[in-house]
This record gives structure tokens, sequence and C-alpha cells, in this order.
């Protein structure tokens, strides 16, 4: 009798815990849907988008170097906040577009008034024709090695100029509600950027981010 009460309460206190992961799962999705009625996103926060600014006055550097043209075509890859389209305008430059995977980041952080275009997706599915620079500013560790290898591979033939930063051996899950902030690729060091991507150059790096440039054998198509 005590044995087949206790097996009763089990099973009911099992059904209740079942029932509550349900009401949470409703709840959670309510939430999602409320956020994109109102167009409000709790996710987003002050360090939301933000990049490290070690090496960006280097990277900028090495673009006025390699081309001074000021109307050469560049692609800002993951842009945050806009902080390399900014500095990248304050310089001269005209020609700047960006493509950005999380919608949110494009109306909350204004990027359609940094940028010439902005184009809301993966930038694995992102087909170009031509840019002179593309930068990749803390966008690699956020793609599976594959997918990373493939984004630079399609950069390699359709750009001449390659910049990319990556933070050093930092884990992260990130707050974006897609999962497109979490790090597919924490254990990146200097040594095993120049393994998994051959041809870069280390430009400038510290105990927590490298920067590194790659220059290919390809110029703007003549119109």
């Amino acid at each position: 009798m005590m044995e087949e009460m206790v097996g009763r309460l089990r099973q009911k206190a099992r059904f209740r815990l079942k029932m509550l992961v349900v009401q949470l799962k409703r709840l959670k999705r309510f939430a999602l849907r409320v956020r994109k009625t109102a167009g409000h996103h709790p996710e987003i926060t002050s360090s939301s988008g933000t990049s490290y600014a070690f090496g960006k006055q280097e990277t900028l550097a090495l673009i006025e170097q390699m081309l001074p043209d000021r109307s050469t075509g560049i692609l800002d890859v993951g842009p945050g906040r806009g902080k390399y389209g900014a500095l990248l305008r304050e310089r001269g430059y005209r020609s700047i577009d960006a493509v950005e995977i999380y919608g949110p980041y494009i109306e909350s952080f204004g990027l359609s008034t940094i940028y010439d275009k902005t184009h809301h997706m993966d930038v694995a599915d992102f087909k170009y024709d031509f840019y002179d620079v593309v930068i990749f500013g803390d966008v690699l560790e956020h793609l599976t090695v594959k997918k990373a290898e493939a984004v630079i591979a399609y950069a390699k033939t359709h750009s001449t100029l390659i910049i990319v930063a990556v933070p050093y051996l930092l884990p992260q899950i990130g707050s974006q509600l897609d999962g497109s902030g979490d790090h597919r690729q924490p254990d990146l060091t200097r040594d095993l950027f120049l393994r998994r991507f051959p041809g870069f150059i280390l430009l400038t790096d510290n105990d927590q981010i490298g920067v590194f440039y790659l220059l290919t054998d390809r110029s703007r198509p003549q119109a």
C-alpha cells in the first residue's frame, strides 16, 4: 500500500514537472513574440555589438597604406555598432557596405546611416562581386571552422585585402536570441589561427586579441 502511494506521488510529481516545463516554454515563446511585436530587444545591452579597441588604428593605417584611394570599396562583416564604418568615414572613405546577421542590431545601432548598404544575412550566404577590402572584425570566432574556411576562401577570390580580428581563448554564449553571438572557435590563439587560415600575416596582437591580414593577387575588375 505504501509503495503504491509513493509510486502515485512520484507519477504526479513527474507530470507536474512536465507541465511546468511546457508552461515555461509557452512563456518563453510568448515573450519572444512580444519582443518582436513591440520592437523591444532587452537582450541588447550597453555592451552589445562592441568590439576591442585594440588593433583598430593599425587596421586603419594598413588600409590607408595599401589602398589610399578614398573610392576604395570596403565590406565590413559583422559591424556591430558600426565602429569600423564610422572610423573609415572620418578618414574620407566613401564606399562602405556591411553585412550583419542579427537583424535587431541594424535598427538599434542605426547601421543604415553609417553604411551605403547594410545586408541582413549570414555572411556565409552573402555572394558579392568584389570589394577592395573585406574586414572580419570579431567575426570568425562565431563561425565553425568549416564555415570560416569557406568564407575566407570566397573573400580570397573576391577582394584585394582581407583583415581579420579575433579574440584569443574566449568561450562565449552570446546574448543574441538566434545564437549568432556564440563562439564556435573559442580555442583560437595566434599560432592556431595561422594554421587554420594559412597565408595570413600577423599585423598586431596582445594576450587577448590578434589582428591579421592577407593581400590577395586579385584586383578590382575593370568596368
